[in-house]
C-alpha cells in the first residue's frame, strides 16, 4: 500500500511541475527584424521567456494577472504596410478584447488580426501555429500510461491473493 502512496505524490508532484512552468514564445517585429514577416526565421534570439516580461504599458493596468498566458501573433496593417507582430500574450486567451488591444498611439493601424495559443511554447511561429514538439506533454503523458498500468497491476495482483 505505501507504494501507492508513493506513486500518487508522484504523480501529482509531477503534474504540478508541468503546470508551474512558465511559456516560451517568439517576440519579434517585423518593422525591426527582417525574419520575423510573414517568412518567418525562427532564430534563437526571437526565444523569451513570458516570466521575465511585462505586459506593454498600455494593457497593464486592464488585465488582472501581470504574467504572461500564452503566445500571440498579431498582422496588421499600417499606412497601407502589413507588419507582424509575436509576442507573450496577456489576459484571458478566451476573451482577446483586451490581450490583442493595440497600442493606442500608433496612428493608421487598420485590419487587426490577433492569433492566441497556449498549447505549447512558441507556438506563435508562422504560418502554422504547431511548429515545435512538446516533448514535456509527450513524456508525461507517458509517465502517467506506465503509472496507471503499474497501479492496475498491483491492483489485479492483490485482488487474487
Amino acid at each position: 500500500m505505501p507504494q501507492i502512496h508513493f506513486i500518487f505524490v508522484s504523480i501529482i508532484l509531477s503534474s504540478l511541475f508541468l503546470a508551474a512552468s512558465a511559456i516560451e514564445c517568439y517576440q519579434c517585429e517585423s518593422v525591426y527584424e527582417e525574419g520575423c514577416g510573414y517568412i518567418f526565421d525562427s532564430e534563437e534570439h526571437f526565444k523569451v521567456n513570458c516570466d521575465y516580461k511585462a505586459p506593454p504599458r498600455y494593457i497593464q493596468k486592464l488585465v488582472e494577472n501581470a504574467n504572461a498566458t500564452a503566445c500571440m501573433k498579431r498582422v496588421y496593417k499600417e499606412h497601407s504596410v502589413t507588419k507582424y507582430l509575436r509576442s507573450c500574450y496577456y489576459g484571458d486567451v478566451n476573451d482577446t478584447n483586451i490581450g490583442c488591444r493595440m497600442d493606442p498611439s500608433m496612428a493608421d493601424v487598420h485590419d487587426v488580426r490577433c492569433y492566441v495559443c497556449d498549447d505549447e511554447d512558441y507556438c506563435n511561429a508562422a504560418p502554422t501555429f504547431s511548429t515545435h514538439t512538446n516533448w514535456w506533454s509527450i513524456f508525461g503523458s507517458l509517465l502517467m500510461f506506465i503509472l496507471t498500468a503499474k497501479i492496475l497491476n498491483i491492483q489485479c495482483s492483490m485482488a487474487f491473493v
